[in-house]
């Protein structure tokens, strides 16, 4: 932690001025809305095999945000800002390592799996993904639940985790000779 880390923190964290409506907001974003988004998916099941694609690969990405952000806290443990008696804590939250952010990560790896396995329309999938994952890291920090570092590395580890999921599935449907119209990652042969 920094000192901008902290005045970035204490700029966005919520105060006792802070309007109830908005408080409630920031809550149902940062318990319900990573829900809402996972479940969201579910539709995708139903509109073919490049929607199916597309979502097993948002799936696989989330999946590696969560595992690597096991990995970083089973070595790293730092402290939340309400443990360090930073800004105040506006949701009830156990005093768990917070670097990086769970939901940062997996909303990041959400988003940009979206994107990077969207068939069409890739500017809807980055314009709905990216206000939901910014919205869920705001929320985090809103709240007194993490510092900015906590959720801006979580975002870009999210990013990684999409982009390997990517490159897996790439190279799966290569082995198997399948074609995969999305958009393509720099380097690679849109696959």
């Amino acid at each position: 932690m920094t000192r901008l880390d902290t005045f970035l923190f204490l700029w966005i964290n919520a105060t006792v001025d802070t309007p109830a409506w908005l408080l409630a907001l920031a809550r149902w974003i940062s318990t319900d809305l990573p829900a809402l988004a996972t479940v969201g998916l579910a539709p995708l099941v139903l509109f073919g095999p490049v929607a199916r694609r597309q979502l097993l690969g948002v799936c696989l990405a989330m999946v590696l945000a969560w595992l690597a952000v096991r990995g970083v806290r089973e070595t790293v443990h730092v402290a939340r800002p309400f443990e360090l008696g930073v800004g105040l804590q506006w949701l009830a939250h156990a005093a768990t390592a917070g670097f990086p952010s769970f939901h940062a990560a997996v909303a990041g790896a959400w988003a940009v799996a979206l994107v990077l396995f969207a068939p069409r329309h890739v500017r809807w999938w980055m314009l709905c993904g990216g206000a939901v994952a910014l919205a869920i890291a705001w929320s985090r920090v809103f709240l007194g639940l993490h510092f900015v570092s906590d959720v801006s590395l979580g975002l870009l580890l999210g990013a990684a985790c999409a982009v390997t999921s990517r490159r897996c599935i790439g190279w799966l449907n290569r082995r198997r000779g399948v074609e995969v119209r999305a958009v393509p990652l720099a380097g690679s042969d849109g696959a």
